[in-house]
This record gives structure tokens, sequence and C-alpha cells, in this order.
């Protein structure tokens, strides 16, 4: 009988095998190693990634629209910074959904949340006196890159097993082989986040992205700005500046503390979406959503 692991390394390297099919081998690769980590990634990757963080190649840019009822989808232009943000995009979708996808011949559109797409109505209309909803549009080139990715991974983790002289001959491990996978042997960054197997001394750490600190940064300053102008009206002022004291005293820290940001964010929200007014919660709200 074949060995698993050169079956699956033939299977990544050969097109005519779907993404799909390459997953469920490399599911049972996994599955029958005993790792848990790579068995959570290949399962997100066949079913979908429905809560928490995806893999930085499932992030992709883009690109801000508004669906105009007459001449359709029309570029929606705003601020560079918020624009950058909003058009910042988790690609959540299951690989067999996303070949799917990759087959539309007119591009892919997402839509936002409904408290964004609200504020970012709101600010259009206070801009231009027009009401459309606004989406983002993405590529088929984008999605197929998503999937390219993940194939490539999977052709990445089977040739480090084969390096190790994990086989699976006999569609089995031997104990030995296991003990190599889970003891002595550590991945490669199959899934784009932190996985490290088997090491009794290695220590992993997370640390915010740079977006985050640029968001940090970003709203700092537009609140400092709207304090200073009079943007704000009195009875919001004075929560205001107490929230962007703590702010600003989590920027300065050498160690900041993500889950008061998180808070803090969380009431800045509130205030400004209940007392500030439109234009400031929509130029606010990009940097906003970065942190909660």
């Amino acid at each position: 009988m074949p060995a698993l692991v050169p079956e699956m390394v033939n299977a990544a390297i050969d097109a005519s095998v779907s993404p799909g099919d390459l997953l469920r081998r490399a599911l049972v690769v996994a599955r029958r190693l005993a790792v848990p980590e790579l068995v959570d990634w290949i399962s997100s990757e066949l079913n979908g990634y429905y809560s928490g963080e995806v893999p930085d190649y499932r992030r992709v840019q883009g690109q801000l629209m508004a669906e105009n009822p007459i001449h359709g989808p029309i570029p929606f232009f705003a601020p560079p910074d918020m624009a950058e943000l909003l058009s910042d995009f988790a690609v959540r979708q299951s690989v067999p959904e996303l070949m799917q996808l990759a087959q539309s011949t007119t591009g892919i559109y997402s839509h936002f949340p409904a408290n964004i797409e609200h504020t970012l109505m709101q600010m259009m209309h206070e801009a231009n006196g027009v009401t459309m909803r606004p989406v983002l549009r993405f590529s088929t080139v984008q999605v197929q890159g998503v999937i390219e990715k993940v194939r490539s991974r999977v052709l990445e983790w089977a040739l480090d097993l084969e390096a190790k002289g994990v086989l699976g001959e006999g569609m089995t491990f031997t104990q030995q082989e296991k003990q190599t996978v889970q003891q002595h042997y550590h991945f490669r960054d199959v899934s784009g986040s932190q996985i490290q197997i088997g090491s009794n001394s290695s220590n992993q750490t997370q640390t915010q992205t740079d977006g985050d600190m640029a968001a940090l940064s970003a709203l700092i300053e537009l609140l400092r700005d709207a304090i200073q102008q009079g943007r704000i009206e009195a009875e919001a002022r004075d929560e205001l500046q107490a929230e962007l004291a703590t702010l600003q005293a989590q920027a300065a820290s050498p160690k900041p503390k993500w889950a008061i940001i998180k808070a803090t964010a969380g009431s800045i929200k509130a205030v400004l979406e209940n007392a500030a007014g439109g234009v400031l919660a929509a130029q606010a709200l990009p940097y906003l959503t970065a942190l909660l």
C-alpha cells in the first residue's frame, strides 16, 4: 500500500487533485499523527473560519465601492487611512466555497456589518446628499491566491515530514514516527499563526500587529484634535477626555494592556454614536473596529 506522506506530496503537486481533496488527505495524516493544531487548521480550511483570527494569507485588500442603483457598483472614496482600514478583509469561507467563488466573472462583493454600513451611509449622505449601500469588491485572482497558498502550505508540511523520515507506510504511522512529530519536530508556519510541536523549552508569544498600533495612534490623534477644536458636545467632552487619557497612557506603555484598550474603545464608540455627531463617529469607526 502507498505511504501516506509521499502520496500527499504527489497530490499537492498534481493540479488535477482539487484543493478540497488534498485537504481531506492532509486531515487523515494530521489525525493519525495526533497533531491537534494541524487538525484544527485543516478543519478550518475545509469548513470555514467562523470565529477568531484568520491566518495572514487570508487577509486581503478589497476595493471600497458603493451600490449605485443605475450604474451598478461605483468607487466610494474615503480618506486614505479610513479606506485602508475598511478595505482590510478577512476571508472566512471554506476552501470548497472559495473554489466556487473563483469561478465568478463579475468580481466578488461583500457587505459590511450593519453598524459599519449604517455609519458609512450616514457619512455619505452628509457629504454628498446621497445614500448608497457600501460594499467591498474583490477579484477572483485574490481568491485563487488564498487557495494556492493553502495548497503550497500542505506541500511544505508534507515535504518537511518526508525529510524527517515520517512517511506513514501501509497507511499508518509507527509509534516512533508519532514521537518524532510530537516530541522532536517543529512545524514551520503552516497556518499563518504560531504552531510549535513538542518542545518543552520553547516559548510562544503573540503581540498585537502594527496595524493595531497604527489604529490606536490614529484614534488618539483624531480625538485629541476633535476635543481641541471644540467639535464634541460639552456633555460628551469630559467623558471622552478621560477615555483619551487612558488610551494615551496605554500607547506610551512599553507593554500596552490590550484588554484595557479594547474596553476603552468600546466606551468611546458608544459615546460617539450617541452624542458626538455622525461625521466624527464615521471618522473614528475604522480605528475603533480595528481595536475591538
